[in-house]
């Protein structure tokens, strides 16, 4: 009697057993199919960030412009280093329009997917878009290096959305991306001294510190900035490519009133005026051409804009300069804070 019990035990242990066996062995969809689970697609929505002290900004507002971005996913917290091995990781061209929803861009994918059983993924953003850095041969970190590499133009944003996490279910799903401003920028105006003085044009501004390389870690949004033999320090606004009179002579500046001359999207000057991370001068100083000549060493200075003692030229904060041109002479009237003005992130920024 008690051989007969055995038996029986041994036989229903191997019948409840097999199915868990048999879906080991079955990919993530055969898996999803007999649980009857169905892929649910991610859906994100993006909101632009703010810096408490730059103007007419709200909080949690919708992007100014449409723009492209990087949207980087990772089954691991922190990690965006490890190599891609499944469908829900990886990195996906989203398009973030300005009603807030972002659209895929990603070759024969429709979208990314939510991790089956309800596991976390995580997400970072930064745009332009552009591929992450691959990680050095041997290294041990992954197909990615944790860092993403640009070549700043002057005329491009540079933005960075921290981590958020989501699942499949419905409670569990993405909160919106937060955008933050990496770099500050400098509008830049110009008028003349006397009203009826020489007419001149304006024909290029040259920021000579600013560093032109930036390298963003994926995990903090921290950028180092920094410079190279064939790419030096500065960042110039060219006038003479898109004229008053057409190509060659730059923006003609004849009156009292001031007109645009452009502007410059540089590396921020944050707390002890470090400039990109790694020293230098604690300002920015400008090299302007015009049509009587070349003002070299230009400085800013500034008025109630860094009355609390940090350097106001910090990311996401907007600045106008306005220049005041005489017949032989150039100066700086005014700088002041102003709300930030839209600009491309649309992919022209080049990565390294």
């Amino acid at each position: 009697m008690s051989a007969m019990i055995m038996k029986r035990h041994i036989s229903l242990l191997v019948f409840f057993c097999l199915p868990g066996a048999f879906l080991a062995g079955c990919s993530d969809a055969d898996r999803s199919s007999l649980m009857g689970e169905e892929e649910v697609p991610v859906e994100l929505s993006a909101l632009e960030g703010d810096v408490s002290s730059r103007a007419a900004v709200s909080a949690g507002s919708r992007p100014q412009a449409e723009f492209e971005a990087a949207m980087v996913f990772s089954r691991t917290a922190g990690d965006y280093t490890t190599p891609v091995v499944a469908a829900e990781e990886g990195v996906w061209k989203g398009t973030v329009g300005t009603d807030g929803k972002v659209g895929w861009g990603n070759a024969g994918k429709d979208a990314p997917i939510y991790p089956r059983w309800g596991a976390w993924l995580y997400l970072v953003s930064y745009a332009p878009y552009a591929e992450p850095d691959k990680a050095a041969s041997g290294s041990g970190t992954g197909t990615y290096a944790g860092t993403v590499s640009f070549v700043l133009t002057g005329q491009t944003d540079l933005l960075y959305a921290s981590q958020i996490q989501g699942n499949r279910w419905a409670d569990g799903h993405f909160p919106s991306l937060v955008f933050d401003h990496q770099l500050t920028q400098l509008s830049f105006q110009a008028k003349k001294t006397l009203q009826n003085g020489v007419s001149v044009w304006v024909k290029s501004i040259t920021v000579k510190e600013a560093k032109p390389l930036a390298s963003l870690k994926l995990a903090t949004g921290e950028v180092t900035f920094s410079t190279t033999t064939e790419h030096p320090q500065g960042l110039t606004v060219d006038l003479t490519q898109n004229g008053t009179n057409g190509a060659g002579q730059g923006t003609e500046v004849t009156g009292q009133t001031p007109v645009s001359v452009g502007q410059l999207l540089l590396p921020p000057l944050e707390a002890g005026g470090s400039n990109g991370n790694g020293g230098g001068s604690n300002t920015y100083t400008l090299k302007v051409e015009t049509s009587i000549g070349t003002f070299d060493n230009v400085s800013l200075t500034f008025g109630d804009s860094n009355a609390s003692g940090k350097n106001p030229l910090q990311a996401g904060m907007s600045h106008v300069v306005t220049l005041n041109i005489g017949d032989h002479e150039l100066g700086i009237t005014s700088v002041t804070v102003q709300a930030w003005t839209p600009v491309t992130v649309d992919g022209s920024l080049d990565a390294d």
